[in-house]
């Protein structure tokens, strides 16, 4: 074996790994979805002992959970509460509720006023 062909896969391992740190680099940063279940404090509006994950206010993309064929998961809701506890059981802190679409984009707005959002198998991605 000559030098030269010896040298060639640390220098082609080098130079992948220079281009794949290119494009690690140059990729958009993707936007982090919330869900699909559980309640979310509102980051505007923490308050302690009640959540233990965080959304900020925006706009946000509705979608149903996913789920494997043949099943399909239950059909999923959204809350926007003023107060906890954020559910259902809670009507008086419910400010807002909607419906995840199956093949339908849907949006909600968290304002920086909400306390809190529950998630039942939805999916919420910054839109």
């Amino acid at each position: 074996m000559t030098r030269a062909f010896r040298r060639a896969p640390a220098l082609t391992l080098a130079a992948a790994c220079a281009l794949l740190g290119g494009v690690l680099s140059a990729a958009p940063a993707a936007a982090a979805p919330y869900g699909s279940n559980g309640v979310f404090g509102v980051t505007t509006q923490p308050r302690d002992g009640w959540a233990t994950a965080y959304i900020p206010p925006g706009h946000y993309r509705v979608d149903q959970s996913p789920s494997m064929q043949p099943y399909q998961s239950p059909p999923g809701r959204w809350f926007r509460c003023s107060d906890f506890p954020c559910a259902p059981t809670s009507p008086g802190n419910i400010l807002g509720t909607g419906a995840a679409l199956r093949d339908v984009p849907t949006f909600v707005d968290i304002l920086p006023s909400d306390v809190a959002v529950a998630l039942h198998n939805v999916t919420l991605t910054p839109a």
